[in-house]
C-alpha cells in the first residue's frame, strides 16, 4: 500500500483533527491559530521541497539560466500586450527575476511562491469559510499537491483569482480587473475567470442548477468546446515540459472518478441551496461560481487538459462551497454526517492520490525531499 511522505501524512491528520474541532465545537469563533499552524506546515513542505512536483527541474533551470537573460524591456512589452517572442507569462518571470536579484537559490523562489499562493488561499478561507481548516483539508488533495507543489504558475494565477473574489463581493470592478490582469500575468488560463464578476449576480435556485448541470452533461459528448478551439489553444495550457503528462494520464484514466466528484458537488448544490442561502453570507456568489465550474467540467470532459486545468479556478471554490453548505444545514446531526462523509472521502482520496499522482509527483517517502532535512 502506497502512502505519502510522513510529513504530508502528519499534515493530513492535523487537518482532519482540526476540522472535527471546528464542526463539533460549540464556539462560533474561528480559530486563527489552527489555520496558520497548518498554513506554516503547508508552506514549508511545498516551498522547501527539492526536485518534487511536475517540471521542477525545468523551472529550476529557467530560474538559474534562462530568466536572468531576459531583459526587462521584453517583460514590459509582454505586460503591455505588445508583440514579442517571450513564451512564459511576464508576471511569473518578473517574480523569478526579482528573487534572483537578491542572490537566492531556486528554493528561495519556491518558498516565496508557496507563501503567496497558499497564504492567499488560507487568508480567504479564514475570511469566507465557516470552517477554514476543513476548507484547507478539501484543498489539500489534489489542489495543494498538483498546483501549489507543482504547477506554480497556475497556482499563483489561481490564487490571485481567488483573491479577486473579495472585490466580486464588494462589487469593485476596477480592482477585480486588476487582479485578473495580474493573475493572467502568472498563467493565461486565469482569463477564463473573467465572467465570474457578472455570473455571481444571476438568480439561481435548485431547479435552475439541476437543469444547467443536466444540459451540460447532455452536451458533453458533442465537444462543443471545439467551436472555440482558436481561443482555447491560445491559452497554451500545456506546461513547458512533459512533466505534466504523467498527471494527465492518470486523470484521463480516472475521469469517472472526477465525474463522481462533480456529480456529488452538483447534488449538494441542488439539495441544500435554500438552507445555505439563508445562513451563509454571500453563499449565492460562491454557489454560482461553483455551478459554472461543474458545468464547464462536463462541457470539457473529453479533453483531460481543459477539464482539469482550464476549469480549475472555478472548481477550486469547492473548498469554500462544501464547508459553507455543511455549516448552512439546520440539523446538527446532518452537519456532522456530511462532515464525516467528506473526511472519509478525503481519506479514501489520500490513498488513491498516493498510488497514482503521488508517485508521479515524488510525494512518497522514498522520493520526497526537503531542504530542511535532506540537504
Amino acid at each position: 500500500m502506497t502512502i505519502l511522505h510522513p510529513a504530508y501524512t502528519i499534515l493530513f491528520v492535523m487537518l482532519i483533527l482540526f476540522s472535527f474541532q471546528e464542526v463539533y465545537g460549540n464556539s462560533e469563533k474561528k480559530s486563527s491559530l489552527s489555520v496558520w499552524l497548518v498554513g506554516i506546515v503547508m508552506i514549508v513542505l511545498a516551498g522547501l521541497r527539492g526536485n518534487v512536483g511536475a517540471d521542477y527541474p525545468v523551472y529550476r533551470t529557467f530560474y538559474n539560466l534562462y530568466f536572468p537573460t531576459i531583459d526587462y524591456s521584453e517583460l514590459i512589452d509582454k505586460m503591455l500586450l505588445r508583440k514579442n517572442d517571450l513564451e512564459i507569462e511576464w508576471m511569473y518571470v518578473m517574480l523569478n527575476k526579482f528573487v534572483f536579484a537578491f542572490g537566492g537559490p531556486f528554493q528561495t523562489f519556491t518558498i516565496v511562491s508557496a507563501c503567496i499562493s497558499i497564504g492567499i488561499k488560507l487568508w480567504t478561507f479564514r475570511k469566507d469559510s465557516a470552517y477554514p481548516v476543513f476548507s484547507a483539508l478539501i484543498l489539500l488533495i489534489p489542489g495543494y499537491f498538483i498546483a501549489d507543489s507543482g504547477h506554480m504558475r497556475q497556482a499563483l494565477g489561481m490564487s490571485i483569482c481567488i483573491l479577486s473574489y473579495q472585490f466580486i463581493k464588494e462589487r469593485k470592478l476596477g480592482w477585480f480587473l486588476l487582479c485578473l490582469y495580474v493573475a493572467y500575468g502568472f498563467h493565461k488560463s486565469a482569463i477564463i475567470f473573467m465572467p465570474a464578476y457578472w455570473l455571481v449576480t444571476i438568480p439561481m435556485n435548485s431547479k435552475r442548477i439541476f437543469y444547467a448541470v443536466i444540459a451540460c452533461i447532455i452536451l458533453s459528448p458533442f465537444q462543443i468546446y471545439n467551436l472555440f478551439a482558436g481561443f482555447l489553444g491560445s491559452l497554451n495550457l500545456q506546461d513547458v515540459s512533459n512533466g505534466y503528462n504523467g498527471y494527465i494520464g492518470y486523470e484521463d484514466k480516472a475521469s469517472s472518478f472526477m465525474d463522481g466528484i462533480m456529480i456529488l458537488n452538483a447534488f449538494l448544490l441542488v439539495m441544500y441551496d435554500k438552507e445555505a442561502c439563508q445562513r451563509v453570507w454571500y453563499y449565492e456568489y460562491i454557489r454560482n461560481i461553483m455551478v459554472m465550474g461543474v458545468c464547464l467540467y462536463f462541457i470539457f470532459r473529453d479533453n483531460p487538459v481543459f477539464s482539469t486545468r482550464l476549469v480549475g479556478v472555478y472548481v477550486g471554490f469547492g473548498a469554500l462551497l462544501i464547508p459553507n453548505i455543511i455549516y448552512g444545514m439546520e440539523k446538527v446531526n446532518m452537519r456532522r454526517f456530511w462532515h464525516f462523509f467528506f473526511v472519509s472521502f478525503m481519506i479514501f482520496y489520500y490513498f488513491v492520490f498516493a498510488q497514482y499522482q503521488g508517485k508521479a509527483g515524488r510525494f512518497t517517502p522514498e522520493t520526497y525531499t526537503n531542504f530542511l532535512w535532506n540537504y
